[in-house]
């Protein structure tokens, strides 16, 4: 989106609501506020293949940093809170996994088997949610759950990591009914890399920790 210059952009610091003693960047630029994705110091061609991997084939909305000896990316958020924040206290980057997972294998049920199929799989997601008492039990809620960018958003759905492992092994046995085997999981992962690296390596180690974790190894 943005190729900026540091006299370009206002950089501020805002607390993080799970963490009270951390503050997290937030580039300002013309109206509009971005996260720190990435930092590459001065490897430009890096930061600028990441860039252009986000904006040109995901169709994110990212800023590129130049400073002497130092690149970054940002991504853009909505500036109400905090990014990657979940409302209930939960870890970010372990709820924003299970989303951006449910996301991935959601469009492969309507890209694949169609809008007919893809609402049926709305409706049995409701009531996995109003089984797990994970919210969203509402096909508007869902809408929203499967429509909204977790990695713009500035808050999460609340929930614990138990919400979230119940969440992935309920929607593994869903989606291998749907598929009639387990062919959606390497998509279902790759999706993680779009994630900042430290909560791409968080969110991976703690789904290698899980019970349910294996079922998309």
């Amino acid at each position: 989106m943005f190729i900026l210059k540091r006299q370009d952009v206002e950089i501020i610091n805002v607390q993080n609501p799970q963490n009270p003693d951390q503050q997290v960047p937030i580039l300002k630029y013309q109206g509009q506020t971005f996260r720190l994705l990435n930092m590459f110091g001065d490897n430009r061609d890096e930061a600028l293949a990441l860039w252009r991997d986000l904006t040109d084939n995901k169709g994110k909305a990212c800023v590129l940093l130049e400073e002497p000896q130092r690149f970054s990316v940002w991504g853009r958020v909505k500036f109400d809170q905090m990014p990657v924040a979940s409302a209930g206290g939960g870890d970010g980057a372990i709820v924003c996994g299970g989303v951006l997972m449910l996301q991935t294998i959601y469009a492969e049920v309507e890209d694949f088997l169609g809008n007919r199929q893809a609402g049926s799989f709305k409706q049995d997601l409701v009531q996995i949610m109003q089984k797990g008492a994970l919210g969203h039990g509402t096909p508007e809620a869902i809408n929203a759950l499967l429509t909204d960018d977790p990695l713009s958003s500035m808050q999460l759905p609340p929930w614990d990591e138990n919400k979230v492992q119940f969440l992935l092994g309920e929607l593994h046995t869903l989606a291998s009914s749907y598929f009639g085997g387990t062919g959606f999981v390497a998509n279902a992962v790759d999706v993680l890399n779009d994630m900042s690296g430290a909560d791409q390596a968080k969110f991976i180690g703690w789904l290698k920790s899980t019970p349910k974790g294996k079922l998309w190894q």
